[in-house]
C-alpha cells in the first residue's frame, strides 16, 4: 500500500530521546484527511492488530511529552528502546498512565482497553472473524461505549455526523463483518485525529514540591 505524503505541521515537538519503536506522528501518522483510506483495505486481522499498535504508538508518544524531561528514563520506562518488559511497554499500561496523567479521561480509557480486547481475540487465535463469539463480546461492548461518546460528540458539533446514525449498524455486528470492521474504523480514525490535534497542547509536568511554598521551602533545602 502507497502512503501519502504526511503533513508536516507539528513534526518539530518530538520526544528528544533515541526511539528505537517507531514514531507516530512523523512515521505512522498519515495525515486526518488520510486516517481512513489509508487503514480500510486491511484484512480483518490486520485492521485489529495495526488499529491498536497505532495508538499504542501514540499514546507512548504523548505520555514522553508528558513526563518528566529525563530521556533514558522516559526511554526504559515506556519500553521506547524495543524493551518489552518495560513497566510501561504494553498497551494497558499506557492506557492506565495516560489516565492517570490525565492525557486520556475515564471514558477514552474504558473504550481503548475494549478495543485492545478485540485486538487480543484477532490476535491469540487462528480461525476468527469479526463474527467469531470471541470478538462479538468485546465488539458489543465497544459499540456501547462508543456510542453514548460518539452521540455526545455529535450533538456538541464536535463530530461529524446525525445522532442515531451509529445505531443503525449495530443490528448487523453480528451478521456482516464489514458492520464490526466499520466500527473498529471508526473508533480508531477519531482517536487518531484527537491524539494528533492533542499533541502539539500536551504539557510537561512540572515538579512535585513547590519551589515558594508557604514556608518558602526550595527542593534544595530537603536535601
Amino acid at each position: 500500500m502507497s502512503r501519502p505524503v504526511r503533513r508536516q505541521e507539528n513534526l518539530g515537538r518530538q520526544p528528544a530521546m533515541a526511539w528505537k519503536v517507531e514514531r507516530w506522528l512523523s512515521e505512522v501518522f498519515p495525515g486526518e484527511e488520510h486516517i481512513y483510506s489509508e487503514y480500510r483495505s486491511l484484512n480483518p486481522r490486520e485492521l485489529a492488530v495495526v488499529c491498536a499498535a497505532v495508538l499504542d504508538l501514540a499514546l507512548a508518544e504523548l505520555i514522553a511529552l508528558r513526563l518528566s524531561d529525563s530521556s533514558s528514563e522516559v526511554e526504559n520506562f515506556l519500553g521506547l528502546d524495543g524493551d518489552g518488559r518495560a513497566p510501561a511497554a504494553s498497551l494497558g499500561a499506557r492506557i492506565q498512565l495516560g489516565l492517570l496523567l490525565e492525557i486520556l479521561t475515564a471514558e477514552d480509557a474504558a473504550i481503548l482497553r475494549t478495543l485492545k480486547d478485540v485486538r487480543n481475540a484477532f490476535a491469540h487465535r487462528v480461525k476468527v472473524t469479526f463474527l467469531s463469539p470471541a470478538v462479538q463480546r468485546p465488539l458489543r461492548k465497544l459499540y456501547r461505549l462508543w456510542y453514548e461518546k460518539s452521540e455526545r460528540l455529535m450533538r456538541d458539533g464536535l463530530l461529524p455526523g446525525k445522532p442515531g446514525a451509529l445505531g443503525k449498524i449495530e443490528r448487523y455486528l453480528g451478521t456482516v463483518p464489514e458492520a464490526g470492521e466499520g466500527l473498529l474504523l471508526s473508533v480508531f480514525t477519531v482517536y487518531q485525529a484527537y491524539f494528533h490535534r492533542m499533541h502539539p497542547r500536551i504539557q510537561r509536568v512540572g515538579s512535585a514540591i513547590s519551589s515558594a511554598g508557604p514556608g518558602k521551602t526550595n527542593r534544595r533545602d530537603l536535601h
